[in-house]
């Protein structure tokens, strides 16, 4: 019983919302066409289950908001949106880029259920577990949000699944970054979602997406990257001091 209160027992639980609930869905889903409509409504159980879990049984405060020093906490984000920019970019040569709402509204989801359960809950539980070891509780969180991703096992090869871990681990590291020094869930739900949504305003760019093949050189270019988002972390992080009552 004592495990099951402790903040080992909250960060499983709270990393196992997202698989238990695309498994569920998954028995459902299979009767019907899976559709941008289906993601948002899964999107939505996932936010809400981690909403009511952290009501009763996690207990974590959450930083929605914060309206000061607006400069630093952009300063803070800087090299995140310096990489989304970089990664975004091709979106501006397709030629059938086009801005849809329901890809804006699904992206906003996505980004509202991650980072309110791997940045807002898991970094805070981390703290706990680790004595309020800030980039200890950073690495944590990230590793824990690239292993969310071998969910995709089930329906893309080992080789393309681990470079999306490793990836998603490298912005987890920005991210988590962001969300310790500006107190600001915020601002990483909307990196997230300009992350996710761009790619997606063009049909042509996720087809090509969809193409892509693994490559040993591809999984050394995204450690590398990986590896710098660490440093960054590390350098963000150093002499940061933690004012124990904001989380």
């Amino acid at each position: 019983m004592k495990f099951i209160k402790s903040n080992l027992a909250k960060i499983i639980v709270a990393s196992l919302i997202f698989p238990a609930v695309m498994f569920i869905l998954a028995f459902v889903v299979k009767r019907h066409t899976v559709s941008s409509y289906w993601q948002m409504l899964s999107d939505i159980l996932v936010f809400v289950i981690a909403f009511l879990l952290n009501k009763f049984f996690f207990q974590q405060k959450i930083n929605w908001f914060n309206s000061k020093n607006w400069s630093a906490q952009l300063y803070t984000a800087m090299p995140a949106i310096i990489l989304i920019a970089v990664l975004d970019s091709a979106t501006l040569t397709a030629t059938d880029l086009a801005i849809k709402l329901r890809i804006i509204v699904l992206c906003l989801l996505v980004g509202l259920a991650e980072e309110y359960i791997f940045r807002g809950l898991l970094v805070s539980l981390f703290l706990k577990l680790f004595h309020n070891n800030v980039l200890g509780a950073v690495i944590g969180s990230s590793v824990m949000f690239g292993l969310i991703h071998t969910m995709n096992l089930k329906s893309m090869p080992i080789g393309y699944v681990s470079g999306q871990v490793i990836f998603a681990a490298a912005i987890g590291l920005l991210f988590g970054t962001i969300y310790v020094k500006t107190k600001n869930l915020s601002i990483v739900i909307l990196l997230h979602a300009l992350r996710d949504m761009f790619p997606m305003f063009s049909n042509k760019l996720m087809a090509e997406a969809a193409k892509m093949q693994f490559s040993m050189s591809s999984l050394y270019v995204i450690s590398i990257l990986f590896l710098i988002t660490l440093f960054i972390a590390y350098v963000q992080l150093k002499d940061f001091k933690l004012e124990r009552e904001l989380f």
